[in-house]
């Protein structure tokens, strides 16, 4: 079985095979692998998912729930490569594009880039965005734990106002991100959450 081997037959690029995934996989360790796939389970409230409807991450909604082949993920996982962020098969190297992406989730990849400087005070930002302010470690550098918007934005007050409900809709399209489209086991980028404001 050696032409399945999923170590890199030039090692001189590929330098991290000792701790890579694939090394575990290829000599029958255990590895902890856990795909998350409890996010579509907890929708908000019909206003706010509206305002996400009439956003660019409005076609996220339609996907719902997936169904997840753990096999097909871990055969994926082996064959990714930190070293240069491209999977490496034995066919030579592919990697997942934009157009991909804007193909398969109905993203809009048109128009400007969105960037922004990312020295600025988060927690103004939070309020500005959010409404809220996470506390203690909820708020770490530029990253919000994904816990938090959960809990924070669960439940939406009867009387909620269009600001509350953009707030929201804020909230889940951070954790849309986070924990659906680029994932992240617990925080999130408050970059990203320039790029959400740019589109609610």
């Amino acid at each position: 079985m050696e032409y399945l081997n999923p170590g890199p037959i030039d090692t001189f690029l590929l330098t991290m095979q000792n701790d890579h995934i694939s090394n575990n996989i290829w000599n029958d360790i255990k590895c902890a692998f856990r795909p998350r796939s409890r996010f579509w389970q907890s929708l908000p409230y019909e206003a706010v998912l509206q305002v996400i409807r009439n956003t660019a991450f409005g076609n996220l909604l339609t996907l719902g729930p997936l169904e997840i082949n753990n096999h097909l993920l871990l055969a994926l996982i082996e064959r990714w490569r930190p070293e240069t962020h491209t999977f490496h098969f034995p066919c030579g190297e592919a990697i997942v594009t934009l157009e991909d992406v804007a193909y398969q989730l109905g993203i809009p990849i048109k128009g400007e880039v969105v960037t922004g400087v990312t020295s600025m005070d988060w927690e103004a930002l939070c309020m500005r965005l959010l409404g809220v302010v996470p506390v203690g470690n909820e708020l770490m550098g530029q990253r919000v734990k994904l816990t938090w918007l959960e809990r924070t934005f669960r439940d939406l007050p009867q009387n909620a106002n269009e600001v509350v409900i953009e707030q929201h809709a804020r909230a889940f399209i951070l954790r849309m991100i986070g924990g659906f489209l680029m994932l992240d086991t617990s925080i999130i980028s408050h970059a990203r959450c320039i790029y959400v404001s740019c589109f609610v």
